[in-house]
């Protein structure tokens, strides 16, 4: 699948979740209802229509599994970039907060104070970042 794949090589993939199942890497089989057993007996045909309808919807539960993997892999690519947006957003808020206390320093000696403030609630901030992680 596609979308794991760039999952994968973006680093997003939880350590020690592996590949997703076979049934949800390859499209559902089509057909293969035709190819179960059913035993003589009295009632066979209403037998092989319930098989043949439980079959149908198996197939359709596999199908909306695969979108679903597929839509959380997409959300997965998502919540990365915008870590990586926020990470550089607080870079950037960090380095302004930094100019503006040495500009401050400058003006007032009370300026080391406010400092070691700022930077301990910008360090704290960047710590709480959620982590993002996907766990199917």
């Amino acid at each position: 699948m596609e979308l794991w794949r760039q999952l994968n090589q973006a680093g997003l993939v939880p350590p020690g979740l592996g590949p997703p199942p076979q049934a949800l890497r390859e499209p559902p089989a089509v057909g293969r209802a035709g190819q179960t057993l059913i035993s003589p007996g009295a009632d066979t045909a209403g037998a092989r229509e319930g098989l043949l309808w439980l079959w149908e919807e198996l197939g359709h539960l596999g199908q909306v599994d695969i979108q679903l993997l597929g839509q959380l892999c997409s959300l997965g690519l998502e919540m990365g970039a915008l870590r990586e947006e926020l990470f550089t957003f607080l870079e950037e808020d960090e380095e302004s907060l930094i100019e503006e206390e040495e500009e401050e320093e400058e003006e007032e000696p009370e300026g080391k104070q406010k400092e070691g403030h700022l930077e301990a609630s910008c360090s704290a901030l960047r710590n709480q970042l959620p982590d993002f992680e996907m766990t199917i």
